[in-house]
This record gives C-alpha cells, sequence and structure tokens, in this order.
C-alpha cells in the first residue's frame, strides 16, 4: 500500500471520528517515537486509535509519512509536540479543504477523479461518502 493511500483511507478514518464524536477529537493524541533500531513507532492516548491506524496500514514508517502527508496538504490540523526522539500531536481534526476533499465525491465526477488522484484510491461507482468509508475502511473497531 502507498503512503498517499494510507493517508487517504486514515483522511477517511479521521473524518469519520470527526462525525461521531466531535468533541473527544480535540483530546486525542498520536505520537511517533523513534526505535532504536530505526523508523517510527506509533502510539495513541487510546488503543484503540492505534490499533485502527495499523489496522489501515501495519508499517508504522508509512502511518507517520501519510500523516505528514496530510498536514502538509492541509487535510487535517494539529498541535505538534516534540521531545527527544518523539512528536506527538494533539487535538487532531479535518479542515475544510480535508472535508473538501471527501465530501466533493458526492459532487459528481470531477470530486471523484480529485479524491482518486490524490489518494490512489478508486472511487469509481461510489456517489456517497458513508459508502466509501464503508468499502474502504474494514476490520476498525466500532467506537
Amino acid at each position: 500500500m502507498t503512503i498517499k493511500e494510507t493517508a487517504g483511507k486514515m483522511l477517511l478514518y479521521f473524518y469519520q471520528l470527526q462525525r461521531t464524536a466531535p468533541l473527544t477529537m480535540p483530546y486525542r493524541q498520536i505520537g511517533f517515537v523513534t526505535k532504536k533500531e530505526g523508523g517510527v513507532g506509533v502510539t495513541s492516548d487510546k488503543k484503540w486509535l492505534t490499533k485502527d491506524l495499523l489496522s489501515i496500514n501495519p508499517v508504522s514508517n508509512d502511518i507517520f509519512n501519510a500523516f505528514l502527508f496530510l498536514m502538509k496538504k492541509n487535510f487535517i490540523e494539529t498541535r505538534e509536540r516534540t521531545t527527544a526522539g518523539a512528536k506527538v500531536y494533539v487535538g487532531i481534526h479535518l479542515s475544510e479543504l480535508g472535508i473538501d476533499v471527501i465530501e466533493g465525491i458526492e459532487r459528481g465526477e470531477e470530486g471523484r477523479q480529485d479524491f482518486t488522484r490524490t489518494f490512489n484510491i478508486s472511487v469509481d461507482g461510489v456517489s456517497e461518502v458513508d459508502e466509501l468509508i464503508k468499502d474502504t475502511l474494514t476490520n476498525l473497531s466500532e467506537q
């Protein structure tokens, strides 16, 4: 799975969380810690959140790179706390641009093409966001 595909699935996952538990999103934390053997490990303030992210892609380095992709594209907003060997992101939520790219699939072919181009996830035949989430995010915890 590519970083862009991982990012698309993570964005859909955050969108789902933001819709179902909007008042808890300001408190969610995701941390990336440097491993002794190289690369990064992923952790969060909730075990289910870490588990779900690793269900999207079991490679922590890809989760980290996908998270950075979403931040640099301005699809998500968060506050960063950096310590020696760790980066912790607090208050993760979708920006207006993040919501637009997801909900754009409901506006027709151009919106679906934008989503596919951005995340390498085909949305042919998908016309509703809930359908896209159901088709794309499988085996994740119920919040």
